[in-house]
């Protein structure tokens, strides 16, 4: 009875060594490159404040404008335009405010798909978007503007903002001069 209790533990031990072994530690997986392309991507997103309460935040137009080019900027977007619409204030808060944008974000390439640009080096990064006082405008961020981009592991909840992994290109070092 003994040699098979002792049996099932050493299976047990090397099952959850073999599970330990196959995980990458985020350090690692964050040096380990994969091959991205660039892709063209388009959103119209129009912001709206939830009803009247003490948590709902109004912004303009150019508040808005600039809040997503930042978050697209932190995701690692290249090539972006956004362009407010839906502004009736001058410059005031608006209760639809909205902007169309164009970007370009990396995708894994996959063995076998055809690659529609130049290949890149990229690695997962972890990205951090504030929410700088609207928890409703990165809720929506979340669930329109991210799956616009390769990302894994968002975090849930807005309180100290959203996290989130995404791929982005591996900067290549600068030659060192003589």
């Amino acid at each position: 009875m003994k040699a098979a209790s002792g049996i099932a533990t050493l299976m047990v031990v090397g099952h959850l060594m073999a599970a330990s072994a196959g995980a990458a530690s985020p350090a690692t997986d964050a040096a380990t490159s994969v091959a991205a392309q660039w892709v063209p991507r388009t959103a119209h997103f129009m912001y709206s404040a939830v009803a009247p309460s003490s948590e709902t935040t109004y912004v303009s137009c150019d508040r808005l404008q600039g809040r997503i080019e930042t978050f697209l900027r932190q995701l690692g977007a290249r090539e972006a335009t956004v362009k407010p619409f839906g502004c009736f204030t001058n410059g005031g808060a608006e209760k639809f405010p909205g902007v169309d944008a164009t970007f370009s974000v990396l995708e894994p390439v996959t063995a076998g798909a055809p690659s529609k640009s130049e290949k890149v080096e990229a690695h997962w990064q972890k990205v951090v978007l504030e929410a700088d006082g609207s928890c409703a405008l990165l809720e929506q961020v979340k669930s329109r503007i991210l799956p616009l981009f390769a990302t894994r592991n968002p975090a849930s909840g807005c309180s100290t903002g959203l996290k989130v992994e995404v791929l982005q290109p591996v900067k290549s070092a600068a030659p060192e001069s003589s």
